[in-house]
């Protein structure tokens, strides 16, 4: 059954909610777990805020949710967009058990949201959370976002053929810092952009040894990953 939480905004349309639960709702994303979704509403913008919580056979369905998001469909597809508003790494559930997501499950989570982006849609994610703060620092120390931990798990899931650091958090109405990735479109732009990611991470490498052992054991690796998977991609 669809949960859905009432909210003083507009309802969400039963097109989006039946694409929203087609493409999520139940969906595995490992041995005995899956996906379950609720929603929230529509804004003025049109977005729509839905959240998704853990169902195991384990420990059944989470009291809290692994992601509370938005979905931007547009005119245009390659408008569209999914916004990840929050994502909790340790889950909540019934009997107030507490479990921590393994990083295997956490990539399918985040390639189960993926999948709701278009070619040339945009994926953005919070990293203004507790358990994005490696990727803020690294962000902060000048660390391409192709290397950072959420950076990997975004171009993991197929958003990231370019990145957009969106930090704008100095206060005011700027909201919560971002990263947006692109999905390419498997066209001469994605490899135009890709050669100059790995121009950028090969830089990388060569500085990033100055970094804190910490920033370099969860950087270095996910760049040079990130170099061999598109060289191979494009046969360089």
């Amino acid at each position: 059954m669809i949960r859905t939480y009432r909210t003083s905004t507009g309802s969400i349309s039963q097109s989006t909610i039946d694409f929203l639960s087609e493409q999520l709702d139940q969906k595995s994303i490992g041995e005995d777990v899956r996906l379950s979704i609720a929603f929230g509403s529509m804004n003025r913008g049109g977005s729509s805020l839905f959240f998704l919580f853990l169902d195991t056979n384990e420990f059944g369905l989470a009291d809290t949710p692994v992601i509370t998001a938005t979905y931007g469909p547009k005119v245009s597809l390659e408008s569209n967009w999914v916004e990840v508003l929050n994502y909790n790494r340790r889950i909540v559930f019934p009997l107030e058990r507490i479990v921590e997501i393994p990083e295997v499950i956490e990539i399918e989570i985040f390639r189960r949201v993926a999948s709701l982006v278009p070619q040339g849609g945009k994926l953005i994610v919070e990293y203004d959370s507790l358990d994005h703060r490696l990727t803020a620092e690294a962000l902060s120390l000048g660390v391409p976002p192709a290397a950072t931990p959420l950076g990997g798990i975004m171009i993991a899931t197929g958003c990231g053929v370019q990145f957009i650091n969106h930090d704008l958090s100095s206060g005011g109405r700027s909201g919560r810092r971002k990263l947006i990735g692109l999905r390419g479109k498997n066209d001469e732009n994605d490899r135009r952009l890709s050669l100059a990611m790995i121009d950028e991470l090969e830089n990388f490498l060569t500085w990033s040894k100055e970094l804190d052992w910490l920033i370099q054991s969860k950087t270095r690796p996910i760049a040079i990953a990130t170099i061999t998977m598109l060289k191979e991609k494009f046969n360089l």
